[in-house]
């Protein structure tokens, strides 16, 4: 039962409470029930009260017996009207409740978790399977009142005729009895129905990513052809699983109504049961049947429910890591230090960064080059705090990172990637991107120390014209100068580039390294060079190789003593 109450539960606020109000409303709507049949009955046979627990009580007149069942009606359907109220409310906050679960703990999740989350997979937890858990939430508040409904409804058949009740409530256990085989079969089906769904929608999202690529490559048969396959087997099982769905209700209610018939002839053969009494316990029996197999499909469908919370769970679970947790406020950043720093990633045996160590001074750039593989986004991450290190120290102003308040250290960082993504909305909402203290002054002086000013005069919208969805509408050195803009809009004490100019024309990559080389003046800046004319105002650059720096001096040193450097410049010039 305590397992059973967890699933029911998950994500629902004040269950107790919520399921104590269905519940009563549940016994009030069963009392109304079993008055209104009594009355029905009642009415049909002439007022005809005898053998059953309102015989003396009410009046025979036909018209106060129709006013009372109407009154009794009226009751029901405002009990049904709170019923429907709460179970509503009950889903609404469950979902609610778990996709602000979900969508925090991803984006506090430390980055490691992040980047190795499949893609697609918190739009599939915070859609698909939130909204199964939301329906069974709905269900367990029904249950609840169901149960207590048919508690009411049985204890008012016995009342009525004890033989006939019982007799009956032993041919409706054995229909539900029936229906327990189907429980397995049925999990099974779901089973298989939740893991192709999840695949589908996992490998949808991934080709709809790669929609460009799959075109340029002449591939976008053979990822349909993929899809295909996939699309196939989710529609078998979704076959399956609406085919026993659909199946098992009206075929346990064909077997009650076989039961019934076999029981009602015993009944009516082998007791002396007065019609009225045998009508009004039929019709009871009935509803309290209707009652039960809602209850017992509930119970069924927690099976399903309980996998998707294991699934919802241990999503959670792999999404907490160890964040830093220092309290030590940020003041500016003077100095950025590395000290033996060594990390290893979790599916990895050798270092992706190994004994590294580097200082980096307010007001320098510091270039970071090496073959594809030899550490130099890794050391950017640990540098950005985005990654703590096995071994070793990273350290801000002679002060642990660790130790430092992790939210204002990264209210001093920014980071412009090679494939820079945007917010749908304007360019003025991806610069300030969610810092409402940003001015638009601040916005706009960023956009053209970005080299944004040409299009801003272009734009009749100026900062207000619209990029399109995640930045469609912008090219894409637009885009990437937008994301420029964004960093610096912030005034950030440490700024990483990760090849800032790939996608800019000579023009505007002029442009842009002006104001790289202009923006270190207040900060450090480091950059992550593909190509090397990049370089040109670093002060120094770290060579990389192996996850070590391998040497770190300035341009004119490592073109006489690097001999890598030294390659890589010569196979850059014309």
């Amino acid at each position: 039962m305590r397992r059973l109450w967890d699933i029911a539960t998950f994500g629902s606020m004040a269950p107790g409470r919520r399921l104590f109000a269905l519940a009563a409303l549940g016994a009030v709507a069963g009392l109304g029930e079993t008055l209104v049949v009594l009355l029905i009955v009642a009415l049909v046979s002439g007022g005809e009260f005898a053998s059953t627990p309102l015989s003396g009580v009410l009046p025979s007149e036909t018209t106060v017996l129709a006013g009372v069942a109407l009154a009794t009606i009226c009751v029901l359907a405002v009990a049904h009207f709170l019923t429907a109220r709460i179970t509503s409310r009950v889903t609404a906050e469950t979902q609610g409740t778990l996709q602000r679960r979900l969508t925090r703990a991803y984006l506090g999740a430390p980055w490691t978790r992040q980047a190795q989350s499949p893609t697609g997979e918190l739009q599939d937890l915070a859609t698909l399977k939130v909204s199964v858990l939301a329906q069974g939430t709905q269900e367990a508040a029904l249950a609840a009142a169901s149960l207590l409904n048919m508690v009411v409804v049985l204890i008012a058949s016995v009342l009525v005729s004890p033989f006939a009740a019982v007799a009956l409530l032993v041919t409706i256990g054995l229909v539900l009895s029936l229906s327990r085989p189907l429980r397995g079969m049925r999990l099974k089906v779901i089973d298989r129905f939740r893991t192709t769904s999840t695949d589908l929608a996992l490998d949808v999202t991934e080709k709809a990513s790669l929609a460009r690529d799959l075109r340029v490559f002449g591939v976008r048969d053979a990822a349909f052809g993929e899809l295909d396959v996939r699309i196939g087997a989710a529609q078998e099982q979704t076959r399956a699983v609406r085919m026993i769905m659909m199946a098992t209700g009206p075929l346990t209610r064909d077997a009650t109504l076989a039961v019934l018939v076999v029981g009602l002839g015993l009944v009516v053969t082998q007791a002396d049961v007065g019609l009225p009494a045998l009508a009004s316990t039929v019709v009871l029996m009935l509803r309290a049947l209707a009652h039960a197999q809602s209850v017992n499909g509930f119970v069924a469908r927690m099976d399903e429910r309980a996998l998707n919370v294991a699934a919802l769970r241990e999503t959670l679970s792999a999404w907490k890591g160890e964040e830093p947790d220092g309290r030590i406020a940020c003041p500016a950043v003077e100095r950025l230090e590395l000290r033996g720093v060594s990390v290893t990633y979790a599916d990895r045996d050798v270092p992706a960064v190994r004994d590294a160590s580097l200082e980096l001074a307010r007001g320098e750039m510091l270039g970071i080059v090496g073959r594809t593989g030899a550490g130099k986004s890794t050391l950017a991450s640990l540098l950005l705090g985005l990654l703590s290190p096995d071994t070793g120290t990273v350290a801000v102003n002679g002060t642990a990172l660790a130790e430092l308040d992790p939210a204002e250290w990264h209210a001093r960082t920014a980071w412009v990637g090679q494939e820079p993504r945007l917010l749908t909305g304007t360019v003025g909402d991806n610069i300030r991107f969610l810092r409402p203290s940003l001015s638009d002054g601040a916005l706009w002086e960023a956009a053209e120390r970005a080299g944004l000013a040409t299009e801003l005069a272009a734009w009749p919208d100026g900062l207000n014209h619209l990029v399109g969805p995640a930045g469609a509408a912008l090219s894409g050195g637009e885009r990437q100068r937008v994301a420029l803009a964004r960093a610096l809009a912030g005034d950030p004490g440490l700024l990483v580039l990760d090849e800032p100019t790939s996608a800019l024309d000579a023009h505007t990559e002029e442009a842009v390294r002006r104001a790289v080389a202009h923006a270190r003046e207040d900060r450090i800046v480091v950059v992550i060079a593909h190509r090397l004319s990049t370089l040109h105002a670093c002060d120094r650059i770290a060579v990389m190789a192996d996850g070590r720096i391998e040497a770190v001096a300035t341009p004119d040193a490592l073109e006489r003593g690097n001999r890598f450097y030294r390659e890589a410049l010569a196979a850059s010039r014309p």
